[in-house]
């Protein structure tokens, strides 16, 4: 066990605290600041609690994938796979739930704790993913394997997609690109699929969209169309950002009116860092989370084998999420429900990311 503890990458492991100390700091903050202040439409209160439990959990896993490590977990890739997904298809059963505010029926009400499996899905998919990677490398490219791995990758991205939870199915698509990228598949595959994208545009508009998601899409050619409907959360997160300037109005200071973002601490946790913290804040969060991508592919560039891949499935987990989420902050992508890692409230989110830097050291 001491030798498999060594593993364990130092800079990794302090950016990762550095990150999940600013999410408990803001979350303490939405607490004190909230209980005085209407500035979000979701629950303030027990914020902090509900965040450090994540957090001891989460930090238990990572050390248990850490100590499991790569090879047993890549031994049992497909069997983790199968438990993962049939957790989340519980969701389709009446213990899934639809939060107020939300159209995706994408979490599970078990005993008074709300989980979303699709979160714990991922690592299961980077887990089960990176072992099939490694089992047809010499034979990757051929289209038979590709085409096996790529129904490997629709399954669990068709599962979140039928839960209606599209901004989760978009980060399964690029979890599977960057973990064929860094197997190696042919340049020319990756062509073919930027070629395509035009027409997959066309028919995910005109065949799979809903017309709140299209609303959604058009609401970022033109923000001020519908300011108190689908632009509101977009327009107000922006004045958020706005209003703090480079110092913030403060952590823990009720002096100041705050601008109201609907779920500031969960999606929109960037806005409300950057009404109290400003620009510092914010530059610091950037920083600390684009580090650690660029640390874990750095741990990738090291190793070998089905490790490799699970550590680049882990820094595209990492980047995805980060990238999407300060993009539909920021309003230049719509808003498509993904946490910022470490940051915004959601246990099951926190655990996730958590369990994926335990991948990274495993």
């Amino acid at each position: 066990m001491y030798n498999k503890s060594r593993r364990a990458d130092l800079p990794l492991l302090l950016l990762t605290a550095a990150a999940c100390g600013i999410g408990l700091t803001l979350a303490a903050s939405l607490g004190y600041i909230g209980a005085a202040q209407d500035i979000t439409s979701g629950e303030t209160g027990g914020l902090f609690a509900t965040q450090a439990a994540a957090l001891l959990i989460g930090a238990v896993l990572c050390v248990s994938v850490m100590l499991i490590g790569s090879k047993r977990l890549a031994r049992y890739g497909a069997h983790i796979l199968t438990a993962g997904m049939a957790f989340t298809a519980l969701t389709f059963t009446p213990l899934g739930v639809s939060p107020e505010g939300s159209d995706d029926r994408a979490w599970l009400s078990l005993g008074g704790v709300t989980l979303q499996p699709s979160e714990l899905l991922k690592l299961c998919f980077i887990v089960s993913f990176a072992a099939h990677l490694d089992t047809v490398k010499d034979r990757l490219s051929r289209p038979r394997e590709l085409a096996l791995l790529l129904l490997h990758a629709a399954a669990p991205t068709a599962l979140v997609w039928a839960q209606g939870d599209q901004g989760t199915a978009l980060v399964f698509i690029l979890i599977a690109a960057g973990m064929l990228f860094a197997a190696g598949l042919n340049a020319g595959y990756f062509a073919a699929a930027v070629l395509a994208l035009p027409l997959a545009g066309w028919v995910l508009w005109s065949r799979l969209l809903g017309e709140h998601q299209k609303d959604r899409i058009k609401v970022l050619l033109y923000p001020s169309a519908d300011p108190l409907g689908t632009g509101f959360q977009q327009l107000q997160a922006g004045r958020a950002l706005a209003q703090g300037g480079l110092w913030g109005s403060g952590l823990f200071s009720r002096e100041r009116d705050l601008v109201y973002v609907s779920q500031a601490e969960n999606d929109f946790i960037f806005s409300y860092a950057g009404q109290v913290g400003g620009l510092v804040l914010c530059g610091a969060i950037i920083v600390i989370l684009f580090a650690a991508v660029l640390r874990m592919t750095a741990l990738a560039g090291r190793s070998t084998g089905a490790g490799r891949l699970m550590i680049a499935g882990a820094a595209m987990m990492l980047f995805s999420h980060t990238f999407l989420n300060l993009a539909m902050v920021l309003g230049f992508m719509p808003v498509i429900g993904i946490p910022l890692p470490f940051i915004s409230a959601g246990g099951t989110a926190m655990i996730a990311m958590l369990g994926a830097v335990g991948l990274a050291c495993s």
